[in-house]
């Protein structure tokens, strides 16, 4: 058996892609024609993978170049004019520094980035732990038929408004599912301890899900550390996955047809073949919509760019702003110092399908959010001992947002 667990294992070191000498770029368009020939470039160019792709002048380009071709992107953003810098000069290397170098432990560390079973053990020692403040359950499975597990987290009570979690959509967002585990030891450990805690563990209930796109994170960790969609199979293309953040809405005529998402089943931003066509984003849907009498708040975490934003994503038209203004105030209340504020759409860019404007405008959640965390230079590729920092800023934002959901519910 022990030779047997050492050839799966040798197997799976050289199964995983490497990024030896990859650089990641960020790249200032100063005028208009400096981002149609990036937007063309995304579209042309499947060997580039952009981190932040072209949307607008006041917001910088972050692009993951090959190795073999990095000499061809510089000479052709030097000809034309653009300014750039390094922002990962080796990727590999970032990637290899990125777990913690401290000798680990078995078993799950929080200041360490973990396995899915790893994350899911560490939800039953929370059960076991916690047994009056915790539970663990699953919203169903994934494309591969993993379970997508969660935890509540609060007192006893019944009628109590409630502050959903949704945690990485996104594959290769390792630094989301970290942040919300600590966040989770926050509450169990402050609870009889700290008096703020404590108060909000006995009026709200938080539900977490650390992981949601289950298949994708295990591949980030065994096969590909930059991958981002989920691994579904959609008949008729040799492609696997879905932007699972791409993927809600409730009407697919308006889903369908926005420049933000692409239609080409290759593409990272691939929205699907339709609406919901993901079993992650259904499961997380269903249970939103079924329990949504008591969901006062949904947080959709995810990474990077130190963001705290407000729907919609789909349009930048003024008139379509939400028209609740206390969602903008508690925005500017929970994100403090850490975190800039404003819609996706003016500070991501547009972004269509997305989880956020379903929960607003589908579920009904006033208090409607993507944030994305820390940092603006390591990008997908935090090192660990910026988990525990990570954690501290977002878990100042989820009580300010845990009291709001308290005074008015």
């Amino acid at each position: 058996m022990k030779a047997l667990l050492l050839l799966l294992t040798v197997s799976v070191v050289f199964a995983a892609r490497r990024f030896d000498g990859e650089q990641v770029l960020r790249i200032h368009p100063e005028h208009e024609g400096h981002l149609e020939k990036l937007v063309r470039l995304e579209r042309s160019e499947r060997s580039l993978d952009f981190w932040k792709g072209p949307t607008s002048l006041s917001r910088p380009v972050d692009v993951r170049v090959p190795k073999d071709l990095l000499k061809k992107v510089k000479t052709m953003l030097e000809n034309t004019g653009m300014k750039y810098t390094v922002m990962v000069n080796d990727l590999q290397q970032s990637i290899s520094m990125e777990r913690s170098r401290h000798t680990r432990s078995a078993g799950f560390n929080f200041d360490d980035y973990n396995t899915y079973d790893e994350i899911v053990d560490q939800l039953e020692d929370f059960a076991e732990s916690y047994p009056n403040l915790t539970s663990v359950f699953s919203i169903g499975a994934s494309s591969e038929k993993l379970y997508i597990y969660g935890i509540k987290v609060g007192a006893a009570g019944s009628n109590k408004p409630a502050v959903f979690l949704e945690g990485q959509l996104h594959a290769r967002d390792w630094i989301v599912s970290a942040t919300l585990m600590y966040n989770i030891k926050f509450l169990l450990e402050g609870y009889g301890s700290d008096n703020q805690t404590t108060t909000l563990m006995d009026q709200v209930d938080f539900y977490f899900i650390p992981v949601t796109n289950v298949d994708g994170y295990v591949y980030t960790y065994e096969i590909d550390r930059m991958w981002k969609k989920t691994r579904s199979y959609h008949k008729g293309s040799w492609c696997f996955g879905v932007d699972a953040n791409r993927n809600w809405d409730e009407v697919d005529a308006v889903w369908q047809h926005f420049d933000s998402s692409s239609s080409d089943p290759c593409s990272d931003d691939y929205l699907g073949p339709y609406s919901f066509s993901e079993p992650e984003t259904e499961a997380v849907s269903d249970w939103v919509l079924t329990n949504s009498n008591d969901v006062k708040a949904y947080l959709s975490v995810q990474a990077y760019g130190e963001k705290w934003m407000t729907p919609y994503g789909w349009t930048t038209g003024a008139q379509q702003l939400p028209p609740d203004q206390e969602q903008f105030h508690l925005a500017n209340r929970a994100a403090g110092a850490s975190f800039s504020v404003g819609t996706i759409a003016e500070l991501s860019g547009m972004a269509a399908g997305s989880s956020c404007d379903w929960a607003y405008t589908v579920a009904g959640i006033k208090y409607s959010y993507a944030i994305e965390l820390r940092d603006m230079w390591d990008g997908y590729v935090l090192p660990a001992d910026q988990i525990r920092p990570s954690a501290d800023e977002f878990f100042a934002g989820l009580l300010v947002v845990a009291e709001q959901v308290a005074v008015e519910y």
